[in-house]
């Protein structure tokens, strides 16, 4: 039995004397002298695994998908959207608005091994391009100013296998100030005057209505805020009735405005000392009323807009004739008699005439209706900035589905009705099943929207042709 087990201890001693003589031993040169460097051997650890790309699929895809492409690109404001991922090769788009001269920041802030890389779009050509912020952060940054108002598109994708999770970031950035040079006591040549960085207007919801074929519809008494500057102009309407008052009007003390009811009259400022404009008008007969609104003098800024029913001009009540003039009106020269001890010297007669019961005036109370049609292209369920369905026929409807008016929606994909009719029940898009809203009979009804899944489009769904009729 102990010879056995020595015979076994043998191999074993070998293979062990094979290591370390591996492991301390040197190489000869080619000269035949010794290499005073060592061999190292390095030993994976047992159950060690090389590290591999993520599978995809091992991250669920993000709330945006599918925004894969330009067509399907999410439509984002300033600001941040955290939690967003890229698998396998997913590729991220998101497409804004902005204004000529805005310069804008995207930015990505990366997380589990993911390395982004940014591209920027703009009428279809690559513009901008970033892959690593800085040496030591992979996260991506692109700054771009839009030579003229427009949609830009920028792309996010891999830059390596790698799957993870980033947060996206848009925000506007402040252009970089220009230096004045020193003033020297020698003279110099005047330097070359640089134009002046275009202010960073926030572009607001109503965008973009700088033309009378995108002016915003808004409602008399409602009141909003809006931004407008250099190179903006913004553009309202609303129907005014025939007999109306209206006075339309900007409040603000940051902007100086010039509002001009076109075709009808403007005004600059509203008194001494103040920069925003008021203006009012009696309609003549029903008409469309376009209002104009656009900042002076290099302004920029916030300013609230309204245009409301007004009271109607006092009539003037001209005083009684009289041959004597004013000053002998005001101190009559003549003293008052006073009599006394009247008496009467007859009965007077009245006749009664019956003439009925009075019947009281009733109005009908107007019904304003204001909704919205809109396709939800990236499915978030709420309407974005170009989902709006233009030209789509809309009905308002009684109780028994018989229609009482139809207007088609505008550019915006708005849609707006303002009816005397006590039987109105519902607004109907009546080319898509569901697609109805009930109506508060004799209120106003701002708060109606209509959307249509991204994944049911219908391709059928007829619009208002350049003739006024549906195609």
């Amino acid at each position: 039995m102990i010879k056995k087990h020595q015979h076994l201890l043998i191999p074993f001693s070998f293979v062990i004397l094979l290591a370390i003589m591996a492991v301390t031993g040197t190489t000869q040169a080619q000269d035949g002298g010794q290499n005073p460097t060592p061999i190292v051997i390095t030993l994976t650890p047992s159950g060690g695994s090389t590290a591999v790309p993520t599978e995809e699929g091992a991250l669920p895809p993000d709330r945006f998908e599918p925004n894969n492409d330009a067509q399907t690109a999410t439509a984002v404001g300033l600001q941040s959207e955290p939690g967003l991922t890229l698998t396998g090769d997913d590729v991220d788009y998101f497409t804004g608005y902005l204004k000529a001269g805005q310069m804008i920041r995207v930015s990505t802030t990366v997380y589990g091994g993911l390395d982004t890389r940014l591209q920027l779009h703009w009428g279809g050509q690559l513009l901008a391009e970033n892959d690593d912020r800085s040496p030591t952060d992979v996260g991506s940054l692109v700054t771009f100013t839009a030579p003229a108002d427009g949609w830009y598109v920028t792309a996010v994708e891999k830059a390596t296998v790698y799957d993870g999770t980033y947060d996206l970031d848009v925000a506007l950035a402040e252009p970089t100030p220009t230096l004045t040079p020193t003033p020297t006591a020698l003279p110099s040549a005047t330097p070359t005057p640089t134009p002046s960085p275009t202010p960073v207007i926030l572009p607001d919801l109503a965008e973009p209505n700088n033309s009378p074929e995108t002016a915003r519809p808004v409602t008399p008494g409602l009141r909003d805020t809006y931004t407008v500057g250099a190179g903006d102009v913004d553009y309202f309407t609303f129907i005014a009735k025939a007999g109306n008052r209206y006075v339309c009007e900007t409040v603000t003390d940051q902007v100086d405005t010039l509002l001009t009811v076109v075709d009808i009259g403007v005004n600059d400022d509203r008194g001494v000392g103040r920069v925003d404009s008021i203006f009012a008008w009696t309609a003549d007969v029903e008409q469309t009323a376009v209002i104009r609104v656009e900042a002076r003098g290099g302004s920029y800024g916030q300013y609230e807009f309204v245009c409301q029913p007004a009271s109607p001009l006092p009539v003037a009540v001209q005083p009684p004739a009289s041959s004597a003039p004013a000053s002998d009106l005001s101190a009559p020269t003549v003293p008052l008699t006073i009599t006394a001890g009247i008496t009467t010297t007859g009965q007077i007669t009245l006749t009664v005439r019956h003439l009925g019961q009075v019947q009281p005036q009733t109005t009908t109370p107007t019904t304003h209706v204001r909704l919205l049609v809109y396709y939800d292209a990236n499915n978030d369920r709420q309407p974005g900035p170009g989902e709006g369905i233009a030209n789509v026929s809309v009905l308002a409807v009684d109780s028994q589905g018989q229609r009482l008016a139809r207007v088609f929606t505008n550019a915006q994909g708005e849609a707006i009705f303002n009816l005397t009719s006590e039987t109105i029940a519902r607004v109907i898009v009546p080319f898509v099943p569901g697609w109805s809203a009930r109506v508060r009979a004799g209120e106003i009804n701002n708060d109606i929207v209509l959307g249509l899944p991204a994944v049911r489009l219908p391709v059928f769904l007829p619009v208002q042709n350049q003739t006024g009729g549906e195609e």
